[in-house]
Parts: structure tokens; sequence; C-alpha cells
């Protein structure tokens, strides 16, 4: 349950954010993606979109537990 409900609170910031936010995922929706997955209760933590990221610690909202994750990098494999 979210705390604020900015649909009610701005709907002029939240309708700008929102458009912002389907032309960007429009960009990546056909790419590659991965989910970074909590070792403590498997839930999913977030989904990275092909490319290379680095070093990340984020906190699982399922179970609160801090995970710090390593770095990733998308290849190509060749055969």
């Amino acid at each position: 349950m979210p705390r604020v409900n900015i649909r009610e609170k701005d709907p002029v910031h939240y309708a700008k954010v929102k458009a912002e936010q389907e032309e960007l995922s429009k960009q990546c929706s056909s790419k590659m993606t991965m989910a970074r997955i909590c070792p403590y209760c498997q839930h999913k933590v977030t989904i990275l979109y092909r490319g290379q990221h680095s070093f990340s610690k984020e906190k699982c909202p399922n179970c609160g537990e801090e995970v710090t994750f390593p770095p990733v990098q998308f290849r190509i494999a060749r055969s």
C-alpha cells in the first residue's frame, strides 16, 4: 500500500512523469533483461536492462534485508 497517492496529490506532475516513464519503457521493452533476486527470500528486487551495471546495494522490499549485488555485463554469446 503506497504511503502517498501522488495521482490525487499532484495530478499534473503525475501525468508528466507517467508520460516520460512510458517513453522510457518503450525504448527498453524489446531488449534483454535480467532480474536481481534476493538471496534471503528469493524475491525479485530489481530488473536490469541490457548494458553494464556496477555493484549495487539494495534493500529487499519483501524481507527488509540489505543485499549487495555484484557487477553485471550483458554480452552476446558467440558459437
